[in-house]
């Protein structure tokens, strides 16, 4: 088991990139709030705006993902919406100072686990047990 943790971190990493993904790439599609967080969030989270240039595409060729992602995010940040129309500019820092309900909680925490899992997976990779050959042929 120990020296499969870094395939598990792996997989995990991989779960929270997909899903970040799929969810902040349909950010841009977002009626009336889309483009002020898509704004937001290339001046303030780097991360938040990777997601969604490499999310948006995605999104764009399977409009199932698109209409998964726009229903979480209207079920996660919809508490949200009112004050982001009216200051976009700060769409950013109100989806990550507080909590509205239990989608926006899931939202914040794979957006944050994907990097951690990243670190996680390379901090395991090379404390991987490495296999010992006693004879050579």
């Amino acid at each position: 088991m120990k020296s499969q943790l870094h395939v598990i971190a792996m997989t995990l990493f991989v779960i929270c990139f997909a899903y970040d993904i799929v969810i902040w790439g349909g950010v841009a599609s977002l009626p009336n709030v889309g483009a002020g967080i898509v704004d937001s969030a290339h001046r303030e989270a780097p991360i938040a705006a990777t997601y969604i240039a490499i999310g948006t595409p995605l999104d764009e060729a399977m409009p199932s993902l698109g209409d998964y992602a726009n229903a979480r995010l209207t079920e996660g940040l919809g508490d949200g919406f009112e004050r982001i129309r009216a200051d976009p500019t700060v769409a950013m820092d109100l989806i990550f100072s507080s909590t509205w309900n239990g989608t926006h909680r899931l939202i914040k925490a794979m957006y944050w686990g994907a990097p951690v899992m990243l670190l996680v997976t390379i901090v395991f990779w090379f404390r991987r047990p490495k296999a010992v050959h006693a004879f050579r042929r």
